[in-house]
């Protein structure tokens, strides 16, 4: 159990010092679409990577470029 917890504890040690309540936020929103991938079984990464490219092209519909439809 304290191996699954570690992840969690090390980020709330580390969100002592994010210096704003937009750095806390930020820090919610990308810790939000990390689980996300991690449930769906993607690799953030590679989600982001194509998340990106797909933002480059001027895409706007973000309701589909959410983790759970930009891989159906």
């Amino acid at each position: 159990m304290e191996r699954a917890i570690r992840p969690i504890v090390l980020q709330r040690n580390g969100s002592m010092f994010f210096g704003s309540v937009k750095g806390i936020s930020n820090s919610a929103v990308f810790n939000t679409f990390i689980e996300t991938c991690k449930q769906l079984g993607i690799s953030f990464r590679d989600y982001f990577c194509r998340l990106m490219r797909e933002m480059k092209k001027g895409r706007t519909d973000y309701e589909n470029l959410l983790p759970m439809t930009i891989y159906q």
